[in-house]
């Protein structure tokens, strides 16, 4: 067999060492990207606080919370019941009372006799923290809330938790730290996290979604959050005997009405009811039908903290 000349071999190694230069540069680039983006994405960007605690209607008393790995959280209190109480609980970028649908429901809840609890989760408002993990981190944020609510003499299957959006999704995981507690409502909340992640990195990102396992693996390493250990629909599942109270839109584009099926028949108590509120977008359930959505909450929360 006849031999290559010289001034090829020369040439072919020319080639091989730029394609491993390019595989390289690739790489590094996709690794420095991904971290850039993991740094970015989890950071929140804090709403200012712009309402008034008025809006709830009662008298309310400035708190602060300390969670179990030493976050200080602030929020309002409205005393209203000695006996019964709800925590309510915002979404990501959002505050304590930052929107229509959170003053709704927390006025709903204290003119239904409920003293109400509301608090910006790490991170968010003016409560100390710099990141969101989805529940997986918050979730502490939650049972502060619940132990605060025990300090002032409420009995734990005395105290709700109603939950939009990321907050949903954290009431259903503090479950796993505070299960006694006497009611949960989660609004528009999602099944886990690697699934939300994925439906929606493409358009928080603005990258093509191959880059998507790297920026998730680049969050886990780089700062502890692990999309993987977000999953309410597991803790839903691991509670067989308690009922909960699902609400979600059928044109919600931010969380798939698929995230509120899955949750709904994890659940195998006959109690737990599950509305699929029609023509509303991402919490959008308590401002298109806010007279339907006032009574299923409160007949819900009567039923359960009976």
């Amino acid at each position: 067999m006849d031999r290559l000349p010289a001034r090829s071999i020369r040439g072919v190694k020319r080639w091989v060492r730029l394609g491993l230069a390019a595989v390289v540069t690739s790489a590094v680039a996709y690794v420095a990207v991904c971290v850039y983006v993991a740094n970015e994405v989890t950071r929140v960007d804090r709403a200012p606080r712009e309402r008034s605690p008025s809006e709830v209607g009662v008298q309310h008393e400035d708190v602060q919370l300390r969670t179990g790995d030493g976050l200080t959280l602030r929020g309002w209190f409205f005393a209203v019941s000695r006996d019964r109480a709800a925590i309510v609980v915002h979404g990501k970028d959002g505050n304590r009372l930052d929107s229509d649908h959170l003053a709704r429901v927390a006025r709903w809840l204290a003119e239904a006799g409920y003293s109400v609890l509301v608090f910006d989760l790490r991170g968010h408002g003016e409560s100390e923290g710099e990141r969101f993990s989805l529940g997986q981190q918050e979730r502490r944020d939650v049972a502060a809330a619940v132990d605060h609510l025990v300090g002032r003499g409420f009995a734990m299957r005395r105290i709700a938790l109603v939950g939009e959006s990321m907050g949903a999704g954290t009431v259903l995981q503090a479950l796993a730290l505070r299960p006694h507690v006497g009611a949960v409502v989660a609004d528009s909340a999602y099944a886990d996290g690697r699934s939300i992640v994925a439906e929606n990195a493409v358009a928080e990102t603005g990258l093509p979604s191959v880059f998507t396992p790297g920026i998730l693996l680049a969050a886990r390493v780089l700062f502890g959050l692990d999309a993987d250990a977000v999953d309410p629909e597991r803790i839903v599942r691991s509670l067989p005997d308690r009922a909960f109270l699902f609400i979600h839109c059928d044109g919600d584009g931010t969380v798939s009405p698929r995230h509120a099926e899955r949750l709904g028949a994890a659940s195998v108590d006959r109690r737990t009811e599950l509305w699929m509120a029609r023509g509303c977008g991402h919490v959008g359930a308590s401002a298109r039908h806010p007279d339907e959505y006032r009574r299923r909450l409160l007949d819900f929360l009567a039923t359960q903290m009976r």
